[in-house]
């Protein structure tokens, strides 16, 4: 993943403003298009009309567009910009689309108050009117769009200066991306990884018990059936605070398929690639405080849990590699049917 630069990202996070054009459909006239001014080189545009209604009564949408940059989201094709709407296709039904790779699926009123949740809970009608664009910063900077209309006929448009680490553009593209998975598209999202798993370590703890799975090496006396590279499980009680016992088996010869097969469905991999930015922090410390996408997106710190834990360490053969460790308590809750399946598989490797 690219390594944007945040110089300067503070400065341009003030509320400025103008408008989008999106047109109406059905049996709705076209309006008239909306002309942006002409870009001028090392100068920053400001149209902001700052009488721009900064409430909004009606919640329900009947068109939308937004356009931005996300410096911590990206698709298959490895593209971190995004056009997403919402919006009737030519026979009238409601479509959410992503213009730049043109994918399209349907959508209904669910995907419409997802999306109006995002603008509540960011409180996005404050930048009502906004219009400022700035074609000398980096393209991630320039601008970022946003248009809904309401039933009501109310009207939320803003242009702005692109913050390539907003929660809110984070979190529209989360939307848009499930959607149009659940819907059998999965080109928002970034190739899951199908590389072989080459090796792993797997611990969890439950109750205070610790149930540990690892491959080590051995001397050739205690090679398991001549393997000098056996798996072993190690239990330790943590409230007696001593080794329960400790046992050895012969690796099996579909093993790591077997783990590339059960990790393949719960794909970790890009739950980790998306997870490391802390918006709490401002910057990628969110997996050194136990955070690794499958939990909530922490606006403080969740407090550890007593007795509970999951480490999981990944190696790929294609040299990807993750490591996770965990405690908290969303974190654990989401990744409950990974571990459930892995301690199911190892479990059954020692009966």
């Amino acid at each position: 993943m690219k390594n944007w630069t945040k110089g300067g990202r503070r400065l341009m996070a003030g509320l400025l403003t103008g408008t989008l054009l999106i047109g109406l459909s059905g049996c709705q006239k076209e309006p008239e298009p909306v002309i942006e001014p002409e870009p001028v080189d090392g100068e920053g545009t400001n149209k902001t009309d700052y009488n721009a209604p900064k409430e909004i009564a009606s919640k329900d949408i009947t068109l939308f567009s937004t356009s931005f940059f996300q410096a911590n989201r990206w698709t298959s094709s490895k593209s971190h910009d995004f056009e997403f709407q919402i919006r009737p296709d030519e026979s009238g039904a409601l479509t959410a689309s992503e213009e730049i790779s043109g994918v399209r699926v349907p959508a209904d009123e669910t995907l419409l108050h997802a999306v109006q949740e995002i603008i509540d809970k960011y409180d996005l009608v404050k930048k009502n009117g906004v219009y400022e664009v700035n074609y000398s910063l980096s393209p991630e900077y320039q601008k970022c769009t946003l248009t809904a209309d309401y039933a009501s006929g109310e009207t939320l448009r803003f242009t702005d200066l692109n913050d390539p680490y907003a929660q809110w553009s984070e979190e529209i593209y989360d939307i848009f991306s499930k959607w149009f998975q659940e819907k059998g598209n999965d080109s928002l999202l970034p190739e899951k990884e199908t590389s072989p798993v080459t090796r792993i370590g797997f611990t969890y703890d439950r109750d205070f018990m610790e149930y540990d799975y690892s491959v080590v090496h051995v001397s050739e006396e205690n090679a398991v059936d001549g393997d000098r590279y056996p798996l072993m499980l190690t239990v330790y009680d943590w409230k007696e605070e001593k080794s329960v016992s400790s046992d050895y088996r012969k690796v099996p010869e579909d093993f790591y398929e077997r783990i590339t097969e059960i990790l393949f469905k719960y794909d970790p991999v890009t739950k980790y690639d998306f997870s490391s930015y802390s918006h709490k922090n401002d910057n990628y410390s969110n997996h050194d405080d136990g955070y690794f996408g499958w939990g909530i997106t922490p606006a403080e710190e969740e407090p550890d849990e007593e007795g509970e834990g999951v480490e999981l360490y990944l190696e790929y053969e294609d040299g990807k590699h993750i490591n996770i460790e965990t405690r908290k308590r969303s974190e654990l809750d989401g990744m409950k049917p990974l571990i459930e399946e892995l301690a199911e598989y190892y479990s059954s490797l020692f009966e």
